[in-house]
């Protein structure tokens, strides 16, 4: 009996232990998800209306340049800082 109360105990507190890390890791990912939240409220419509596509392309292609290329990197720069942010 004293025998099953120990090895019972020890399990007891390898649940309680991965309980632990996994509410640690769970605390993680929601500031992780914070961060990312804020960065998406960071650019308010109001602050920085929608521009107009149609007169931007145009200038962008008179000054040798695409609409296709300023969003490519728009994104990537976006999905950088989510990497950085996530730690991958």
């Amino acid at each position: 009996m004293n025998k099953e109360r120990k090895v019972i105990g020890r399990e007891l507190s390898n649940i309680n232990n991965a309980l632990d890390m996994a509410t640690d890791h769970a605390d993680e990912l929601k500031e992780k998800l914070n961060k990312i939240l804020q960065w998406a409220e960071a650019y308010p419509i109001d602050a920085f209306p929608e521009p107009d596509f149609k007169k931007a392309a145009i200038v962008l292609k008179d000054n040798g340049m695409t609409l296709d290329a300023i969003s490519a990197s728009n994104m990537r720069h976006v999905l950088n800082g989510i990497k950085d942010i996530i730690g991958t």
